[in-house]
């Protein structure tokens, strides 16, 4: 498992949540199926009535390394995503669109030090629908929401990765929570206000009440990163006031309105704004390779 994963997404499984209202907790070993680069030659799975062929560059240095395919029950080939290594990742073979059929879901890695998942989503209709890859410094998680008995994605926004000086493993990362469906991914974080309400109770009750006014006088990181996960856990289930009004309660007055400005430039640059990038496509005659 790579540890970027670990890090990334450590917030997931840091401790349990005060309250009853948890995330579901990811199991990293499971997520992927099947990998390109760790086989070292191509290899196929078959998801329902179409094949998925993960084929590694002969070139060693060759960017990118793996390239894979959807092939049909007539031998089309259609060309998907290409990236470093490639792997079927957890979710294929499951109904995460919604509409009765099979999903096939690919994660791009880049390498690097911290960077870059890429996932592409595909519903394997008769007619398959492929959605364009997006990009994330985090990894995506898919899972079954008691709720709606529908699949969601579970993401960090990878943007705030070194947010404001603070390291890549204490930093914060906000949690957001994606519908998909033929048309695109969709921010449902709205859905899950109690689970973001039980960070917030978490994140109070390690803060305490003494911590606030040392950390106006004084900046502990310890501190600073409690604060942001309450900010961040308000601001991302689409409680914006409240977020506001968390950030002028605790944060160093002199130093609230550079903080909020940074963290409004860092958001627009984020996870929820290529959302809007993300396009459907119907598999047609004139796509197939």
């Amino acid at each position: 498992m790579r540890i970027l994963r670990l890090l990334g997404f450590v917030a997931l499984c840091a401790m349990p949540l005060l309250g009853q209202a948890e995330w579901p907790r990811p199991k990293w070993e499971k997520v992927h199926l099947l990998e390109c680069r760790a086989s070292g030659t191509a290899v196929t799975s078959t998801v329902g009535n179409f094949e998925v062929r993960l084929i590694p560059s002969n070139n060693a240095e060759s960017d990118p390394a793996c390239q894979a395919y959807l092939v049909d029950k007539a031998g089309h080939q259609t060309s998907l995503l290409a990236d470093r290594d490639v792997s079927v990742y957890e979710g294929t073979g499951e109904d995460i669109f919604g509409k009765g059929n099979l999903a096939l879901i690919l994660e791009g890695f880049s390498g690097g030090a911290h960077c870059c998942y890429t996932y592409q989503l595909v519903d394997l209709a008769e007619k398959p629908v492929i959605l364009s890859p997006i990009e994330n410094a985090s990894p995506f998680f898919f899972f079954k929401d008691p709720a709606s008995k529908q699949f969601r994605i579970m993401a960090s926004d990878g943007a705030f990765d070194y947010f404001d000086g603070m390291c890549h493993a204490c930093g914060p990362f906000p949690r957001i929570i994606l519908r998909a469906d033929d048309a695109g991914l969709h921010n449902v974080s709205a859905d899950f206000v109690e689970q973001y309400d039980s960070e917030i109770a978490l994140a109070r009750a390690r803060i305490g009440n003494g911590k606030i006014g040392k950390f106006e006088i004084a900046d502990f990181n310890d501190v600073k990163g409690m604060v942001l996960e309450i900010v961040f856990s308000y601001l991302y289930s689409r409680r914006e006031q409240q977020a506001w009004q968390s950030l002028d309660e605790m944060w160093p007055p002199k130093d609230r309105e550079r903080i909020k400005n940074l963290i409004v430039k860092t958001r627009a640059k984020g996870l929820l704004s290529e959302l809007s990038k993300v396009r459907a496509q119907t598999i047609s005659a004139a796509s197939v390779r």
